[in-house]
Formats: C-alpha cells, sequence, structure tokens
C-alpha cells in the first residue's frame, strides 16, 4: 500500500495527535478525577464521569485493552456456574447487564447459542441443568433471544452430531452473548474521550504526587519521548487490574489484594471443528472449556490456574494447549485435531480477589468486585467481571462524587444506562441478522453485501455498528482500500486508516492485535502482511524507516512469545491431544 500523508485532525479527534498535544498540557492543567488504568473498567470509569461533567484523564502503560480486556473469553454472560454456587446476586447483575449491553452497543453483544452436555448424569442430569436454566433466565427477567431447550436421545444426537456419543444423555440449549472485547472496550474509552475526557495510552505512572499525605495526581512519563510530565487530580482511581497491587505498591507496601488467575485460548479454523452453537465441555476436574464459533473461526478456552510470572507477557504453554485439544477431541473424537490446528492463541490474566488464601481452587475464587478507599484518599477498584463493567464502574464514580461534594463541588447521576455507546445508534438486530437503521437502511446492507460479500459485511456491522459507513467511506475515496488485508479474513486496509484517525491505535502492535484480530485469527499471524501495515501506518504518523523497522521487530516479539508453546511440543507429545473423553 502506498504512503498516505495524515491530515490534519480536528482537535478533538481520538488520534495520536490528540493524545500528544494534551500531553504537553499535562503540566498546566488540573482534573477532578485521574484513572490509572485503560482496561474495560477503567474506560468505563472515565466515561462514566466525564458524562457527568467532571475534568478527566485516562492514563495507562500500554493500549486501550492492552490486558486483560483484549484476553478474555470474548463474552457477555449472566455466569451460569454461579447459580451453583449460589452467587444469585451476581447472576442477576450480570443478567441485567448483559440485557443493558445489548441496548447500548447492538453491534458488538451478539446473541449466541449454547449448548450444554450431559454424560452419564454428569456434571448434572439433564433435568437439574434445564432446571437451573429456568432458574438463570427468571433471574434474566426472560430478557433473553431465545428461552432454553431441552435435547435428549435421538434429537441431541441430530442436533450435534459430531459429539461424542458414549454416554450421551443430552443437554439443554440456551443463550448468552458474545463481544469483541477489545473493541467495547475502545468504544467505551471513545465515549469517554467524546464527553470530553483525556484519553492517553502509553503514558505510565512512576509515582504519585502526595500533598499532606493525601494523594493529589501522578507523575507520568510519556512512553514514546520518555518526557515526564505531573498530572494533578483531586481525586485518583486504581483501575489496573492485575497490576493493582503493583501500582499500590509505588505508594507504600501492603499486604497482596489480589490473586491473579491465568485464562489461555486457542484459535481453530471452523472448517476443522464445525459448530452451531458454543458448546460448554465439562472436564473430569469439574471446570469447563468453552469452543465459542466466532466467523471464520472457533475460540476455545479456558484455563484457571495461579500464576506469578511475567504480568506484561502471559502466554499459552504447550501443556495448556496439549490440554485444551484433549478437552476437544474427548468430545469431538472425529476431529483428530492437533498442534498444527491451532492458528492461534493468547493468555491473560483474571484480576481476581480471594479472601480464603492460595489453598482455595481457582475456579472457586469470587467474580466479585471489590472497592477499597485508603486512608491517603486512593481508591482501588479490583475483582470483578467484564459484563458487570457498567455498574462496577458507576459504584466507582459514585464514591468519587461524594468525595468532590464534600468539597463543595456538585456532582450528578450516572447516566450510563442511557446512552449507547458510539456505534450502537443506526443498527439493531432483527432475528439472527444485524441490520442498519440509519442512512439507507437496507438498500446500503444489500450494497455493502454485493459489494465487499456477506462476510466482511457482517464483520464492518459487528465491528463498527453504525459507523461502518466511515469505514467504506474511506474506500470509496481509495478503492485499494477496500480490499482485503488478510485474503481468507474479513479485515479491510480501510480500517488501517480508521484505526489512526479515529481509534487512537499508535502501534503495529495496537491494530494488528486489538483494532483488529489478525494476530491471532490469521494462519501466518499477520507475517506475510505486517510489513505492509507497517509501511501503511508510517505513512500515516510520520514514521522514519527507523521507527518502521522498532514497530516491526517489536510485533515480531509479540508473536514470537505468543507461539513460543510450539518449541516445547515434543515429539513424544504429539498423540493429537487425543485422550478419553471428559464426558
Amino acid at each position: 500500500m502506498a504512503q498516505h500523508a495524515l491530515t490534519a485532525p480536528t482537535p478533538s479527534s481520538f488520534s495520536r495527535t490528540t493524545r500528544d498535544a494534551r500531553l504537553g498540557q499535562l503540566d498546566d492543567t488540573s482534573f477532578d478525577l485521574l484513572v490509572i488504568g485503560a482496561g474495560i473498567t477503567g474506560a468505563g470509569i472515565a466515561r462514566d464521569a466525564a458524562m457527568r461533567g467532571l475534568r478527566v484523564a485516562m492514563v495507562d502503560k500500554g493500549d486501550l485493552a492492552s490486558g486483560t480486556s483484549s484476553a478474555s473469553s470474548k463474552l457477555v454472560h449472566g455466569g451460569l456456574r454461579y447459580l451453583e454456587h449460589r452467587q444469585f446476586g451476581l447472576v442477576f447483575e450480570s443478567v441485567s447487564e448483559r440485557a443493558r449491553l445489548g441496548e447500548l452497543a447492538p453491534h458488538l453483544v451478539r446473541p449466541l447459542p449454547f449448548f450444554f452436555p450431559v454424560y452419564r448424569k454428569r456434571p448434572r442430569p439433564v433435568w437439574q441443568i434445564a432446571l437451573g436454566l429456568s432458574i438463570y433466565e427468571a433471574l434474566a427477567l426472560y430478557r433473553v433471544p431465545k428461552r432454553h431447550q431441552t435435547l435428549r436421545g435421538a434429537r441431541a444426537r441430530e442436533a450435534f452430531p459430531t459429539m461424542n456419543p458414549d454416554g450421551f444423555d443430552g443437554g439443554v440449549v440456551f443463550w448468552d452473548c458474545a463481544t469483541d472485547d477489545a473493541r467495547l472496550t475502545l468504544a467505551t474509552a471513545r465515549a469517554a474521550h467524546d464527553a470530553g475526557a483525556w484519553v492517553l495510552p502509553y503514558t505510565e505512572v512512576v509515582e504519585f504526587v502526595v500533598h499532606r499525605a493525601r494523594v493529589g495526581g501522578a507523575v507520568v512519563r510519556d512512553r514514546f519521548t520518555g518526557a515526564s510530565h505531573t498530572l494533578s487530580a483531586r481525586v485518583v482511581v486504581n483501575a489496573t487490574g492485575p497490576w493493582t497491587d503493583r501500582t499500590l505498591g509505588l505508594r507504600r507496601q501492603r499486604s497482596r489484594l489480589l490473586r491473579p488467575t491465568k485464562g489461555v485460548h486457542i484459535v481453530l479454523p471452523a472448517d476443522r471443528l464445525p459448530l452451531g452453537a458454543t458448546i460448554t465441555i465439562p472436564r473430569e476436574d469439574e471446570h469447563f472449556v468453552f469452543a465459542i464459533p466466532s466467523g471464520e473461526r472457533v475460540l476455545v478456552g479456558t484455563t484457571d490456574t495461579d500464576y506469578d510470572g511475567d504480568y506484561d507477557s502471559v502466554q499459552a504453554t504447550a501443556e495448556e494447549v496439549r490440554s485444551l485439544l484433549a478437552a476437544l477431541n474427548g468430545a469431538f473424537p472425529g476431529a483428530h485435531l492437533g498442534p498444527d490446528d491451532v492458528v492461534g492463541s493468547w493468555g491473560g490474566l483474571r484480576p481476581l480477589i480471594s479472601p480464603h488464601g492460595d489453598h482455595v481452587d481457582p475456579m472457586a475464587v469470587s467474580r466479585e468486585h471489590h472497592l477499597v478507599e485508603d486512608e491517603d484518599g486512593l481508591i482501588t477498584i479490583a475483582g470483578g467481571k467484564l459484563t458487570t463493567y457498567r455498574l462496577m464502574s458507576a459504584e466507582v464514580v459514585d464514591r468519587v462524587a461524594r468525595r468532590l461534594r464534600e468539597d463543595g463541588m456538585h456532582v450528578g447521576r450516572c447516566p450510563t444506562a442511557a446512552v449507547r455507546l458510539p456505534g450502537g445508534d443506526g443498527i439493531r438486530w432483527e432475528g439472527d441478522a444485524l441490520v442498519t437503521t440509519g442512512p439507507g437502511g437496507r438498500d446500503a446492507d444489500a450494497e455493502l453485501v454485493e459489494r465487499y460479500g456477506p462476510d466482511t459485511a457482517r464483520h464492518l456491522r459487528q465491528a463498527h455498528g453504525g459507523r461502518w459507513l466511515d469505514v467504506v467511506g474511506r474506500a470509496a475515496r481509495e478503492p485499494a482500500l477496500g480490499e482485503r488485508i488478510v485474503p481468507d479474513l474479513p479485515y479491510l486496509w480501510a480500517e488501517i486508516d480508521h484505526a489512526v484517525h479515529e481509534e487512537l491505535a499508535v502501534t503495529l502492535e495496537d491494530v494488528l492485535r486489538r483494532r483488529t484480530q489478525i494476530q491471532i485469527r490469521a494462519r501466518d499471524q499477520g507475517a506475510s502482511v505486517a510489513e505492509a501495515v507497517a509501511e501503511r501506518m508510517g505513512g500515516l504518523l510520520g514514521w522514519s524507516d527507523a521507527d518502521r523497522q522498532a514497530q516491526l521487530d517489536h510485533w515480531a516479539g509479540c508473536v514470537a512469545a505468543q507461539e513460543s508453546w510450539r518449541e516445547d511440543w515434543s515429539d513424544a507429545d504429539e498423540d493429537d491431544g487425543q485422550q478419553e473423553p471428559d464426558g
């Protein structure tokens, strides 16, 4: 692709130009609230606070969603298994927010059928699973795409013919939702920006600013230039997920708050494991593996183990990949899946809190969140789950508002439940299809399908919602941008330009891993297109040859780490992952 000069942005453009300009003004600007951490919770807090009229800055040492918030199972769900632990309040919150997010971001929260199979009445008889789902749907006030359906005997085998028939009692089909976690975070951060927040990725907190024993801001460092700035704020919130304890350590030593656990996922071609629904695969250890259909790929996960390694580089191991393949081959014995079928993988950390210590099974550690306000005024939010991030954010901003009211400042109530996220307008679900209701409507949808094919049309609507016209408009002005970046994936070159101009993408990894998922979905992790993408981004962002090579080197290191599990896969281990069925 030819280089393309970056046009002068408007002052409020969501781009590196705005980020850099605002960093230069930090020393002379004061804020009501500093949010440390630009994952889904931090972005939610920044959006909520900015919409209430507060002056907000959000910083992160990496990209938006560069930690846990791009490494989840990419589900917005109520947490069916929490019923077993009688966490009814958590389930009610989750299913309520699942419905709410479906209204706020219909393009990013898509209904998805799940199948919960039962083998020899394990993990529970079919009737008990069905009863649990009746409770699950009642807690959701029946705001579900469809009610659950019980399948037994021949009906179950006909519906899921590739599943292991040995001891197969049947199961229950029910509905939850899937999402693109990184893009949900991006949309939330963009909404914060649109409401006036200063969103500053790649800006690392190196120490807290303290006035009279109270935290009043932070010294931050631009990770691109090395320049330091002092950011003053009346209230500071620590929303750094798995890095919570390390952030607290900048202020003082304290007991450990978190028990991070590691979750690993692998990506397979859909033609190697064709599925009509997400399959919940029960295992001998009472854990579950999800096989989630996602366009041309199937996402499989997750593991749940304690972790004490490098938080900034969480990768799958050969043992973890082998375990996931074994679960799949047990459930689908005709698949014969092996390491060569894995096209991508990712690992992440859950910022869980366990008051019971490390002896508890990681799966039993609560997914509820915890809000702490220290004597020095620092507010910390930890734990929780992606689905309930909006409620968690509102709780934090309510606490911030109480602090500010003590200083005589009026702060309104949470407005986020009624305002759609960027892209949420002009789009809606009709049955199993996401359709445009904005300019052009069905005619625009039909033209989109005719021009780019059904899978790219579906991707554009689901990734960008009602703003997909902005993306294809770039291709209309420069036809080469209407080509696919990778032949068997739906991403267009126009999305590179859109990511730089409108989505605050500033590195090659930002684009290949989070604005798109090329790095985990492409059969070569994007190696065949990385140089061309870097050339395009370099033209947009003014990179020198050295800058572009540095971006390629960093990205290559990320891919090498992502694929490192293959080096540990010895010939002795290559049994295609097949074991006796877990069911």
